[in-house]
């Protein structure tokens, strides 16, 4: 007490104040925040496991969503000039596949895949060979199945691995309801 009273000028001038204040800050304040801290660890867990098909990639715009049609009377097919007049810009026909590594596949996020007669050169059951291989490549891909017939046994493991199917004559309105579902 005999110091403060003795100092006191000193203690309360403006530098005083200053120590003072920095000293009580660095004794009680910080160690009182140190003890009472907390560690909070996010694991990204949630009371619920994620369903893994929700993880699937985010959805894209007409303007950036890419579209591709493999068929071989694409010129014959009206449905890319439909979806290019309806806004979905990026849409592209090739008349077949002759490349899984393709620069036109690897750019589409949804791939229509015509069930005959392409795929010839590389797959035995031509155009469900060719989806079911580019399923398995590129699994964060969408690959519908289409065709003018049938198409066929609904339990054949490769009809199965194709995230949707629809017929060749289907309206407009099946086409884009489509990609609007999986762009």
């Amino acid at each position: 007490m005999d110091f403060i009273i003795n100092n006191y000028q000193w203690i309360f001038s403006g530098i005083g104040v200053l120590i003072l204040g920095w000293i009580v800050n660095i004794f009680f304040i910080k160690k009182k925040s140190r003890f009472n801290s907390s560690i909070i660890i996010n694991n990204n867990l949630s009371s619920k496991p994620k369903n893994t098909s929700s993880l699937k990639k985010e959805k894209k715009s007409k303007d950036t969503c890419h579209i591709l049609f493999i068929d071989d009377q694409h010129n014959d097919f009206k449905m890319v000039s439909i979806l290019k007049k309806a806004g979905w810009i990026n849409t592209k026909a090739i008349k077949d596949l002759t490349d899984l590594d393709d620069y036109k596949v690897k750019e589409a996020d949804i791939i229509f895949v015509d069930i005959n007669g392409v795929g010839t050169t590389m797959f035995e059951d031509q155009g469900l060979g060719l989806a079911a291989a580019l399923k398995e490549k590129y699994k964060h891909k969408t690959v519908i199945l289409y065709s003018a017939e049938p198409t066929g046994n609904r339990f054949n493991k490769k009809l199965r691995m194709v995230d949707n199917s629809l017929p060749k004559n289907a309206e407009p309105y099946e086409f884009i309801s489509l990609i609007e579902q999986y762009s």
